[in-house]
């Protein structure tokens, strides 16, 4: 298995390559950019979590926690502090993870179609806080896990989306490789971690379709799972060494003729995923926003009214049809957010589409629905050849704060004095020493 038994004259594979910089990277290589846009990201991130964790999906998961982990003498925390105990990394990061994918504000790594925050911070976050690791060692194992979990989603490419929620797949990667960096893996432990990882990865779009819980269970679990790579790794536990181009591996199982080999160690320390990653201020699917953004311009530009409005028609891409059409009318809340027309019919009416907008009284709105009804969606064959790499997105700080503070207020977060302090050790992050109380009652 070790790395020195191969022959001098055999060319490293592309998922070594990988590992290699994965195991490499520190915090004093990482250019201020991409620190500071980790930052943004945490933010955002714990935002998110913090207004999902009183979900049914999350309860339930927290509950199976309660009875399955261990409740004493560990140092993970949940988001949620009413829970009233501390446990291990794992399944912290499996209720955190969960938590996360609730509330549909969670960034998105345009290329790779993947939402890495909602994975690769709740794990990083539950093992730094067991390690007592500091700001510096967190940012950089963040940094590690987004570029190889959207590279590996970004290999797998469009045909693999349109099954397979990369998120999860991707994901389970990405968070074995940021505590694999957390525990200092060797080359041979994090392909091992890797690997296991991969032969774990799973996640399939059916939920949208009956309006489950599979969504919470994916991050959920690629947290969980990925930790469980990394930690078994350490300990000896054999992995397979090429996971992703492999003859059995993810690419030819996952891939479905869509892979790009050269996404997987192509400008390592030059492209940094998490600047590829755009924020989403609209609380619906990330492919509603083009088409949100749209409307809402024309009808600024144009003096329009709700009542103004005939027809919508929203061209788009392949993607986007395959998603948003699996929801239907949007019988639920979550549902509701995967419809693009009752998406384009609260932003019309209301002027944005926040996540306050999206209710199950709004569910039952007779001019919602008949707006809704009016929009169609069409196949843009220009737009598509240009997905997955144009998509919009960008942060200012002010705009970052207040859309965390009205997430912190969904989730039940009252006391401005303590938000205010999270937030400002979120922009201080690095100077961390002890990255414990990031949770609130």
């Amino acid at each position: 298995m070790s790395s020195s038994s191969h022959k001098a004259n055999v060319r490293a594979t592309r998922t070594e390559n990988l590992a290699q910089w994965a195991i490499n990277l520190q915090y004093q290589d990482i250019p201020q950019p991409v620190i500071e846009r980790t930052k943004e990201l945490f933010l955002d991130w714990l935002g998110c979590a913090i207004a999902g964790r009183h979900h049914p999906a999350v309860s339930a998961i927290a509950r199976y926690t309660v009875e399955m982990g261990p409740t004493a003498g560990k140092n993970s925390e949940f988001v949620d502090g009413s829970i009233g105990f501390l446990t291990s990394p794992a399944f912290a990061a499996l209720v955190n993870g969960a938590s996360s994918h609730v509330v549909e504000q969670d960034d998105l790594h345009n290329r790779s179609m993947m939402h890495p925050a909602t994975v690769i911070f709740p794990a990083a976050l539950a093992v730094a806080q067991d390690m007592k690791a500091n700001g510096k060692d967190f940012i950089a194992a963040c940094v590690v896990g987004y570029e190889v979990g959207c590279r590996v989603g970004e290999y797998l490419g469009k045909n693999h989306y349109e099954m397979f929620h990369s998120t999860a797949t991707g994901g389970v990667i990405g968070v074995a490789a940021a505590v694999g960096h957390l525990l200092k893996l060797d080359l041979d432990r994090m392909l091992s971690a890797i690997g296991t990882g991969g032969t774990q990865a799973a996640g399939l779009w059916q939920f949208l379709i009956d309006a489950s819980h599979s969504k919470q269970v994916h991050t959920g679990k690629a947290c969980f799972d990925g930790i469980f790579a990394a930690y078994t790794a350490r300990d000896g536990l054999l992995g397979p060494q090429d996971i992703l181009e492999g003859s059995r591996g993810m690419g030819n199982a996952y891939g479905r003729g869509s892979t790009k080999p050269g996404a997987i160690d192509r400008n390592l320390g030059q492209d940094f995923a998490v600047l590829a990653s755009s924020f989403k201020w609209h609380a619906s699917c990330r492919h509603t926003h083009p088409s949100v953004d749209a409307l809402l311009s024309l009808m600024h530009d144009h003096g329009l009214k709700f009542d103004d409005i005939e027809s919508v028609v929203a061209r788009t891409y392949r993607a986007a049809l395959d998603v948003l059409g699996l929801s239907g009318r949007g019988e639920t809340v979550h549902q509701s957010k995967f419809t693009i027309g009752f998406v384009l019919a609260v932003a019309a009416r209301n002027g944005q589409a926040m996540i306050t907008d999206f209710t199950e009284e709004s569910l039952h709105d007779a001019t919602l629905r008949d707006f809704q009804d009016r929009v169609i969606m069409e196949y843009d064959a220009d737009i598509d050849s240009k997905f997955p790499e144009e998509w919009q997105g960008t942060s200012v700080r002010s705009e970052l704060e207040t859309k965390t503070k009205a997430l912190f207020e969904y989730g039940g977060c009252k006391d401005v004095k303590e938000v205010e302090t999270v937030i400002k050790r979120a922009w201080n992050l690095e100077l961390e020493n002890n990255l414990n109380g990031f949770s609130f009652k």
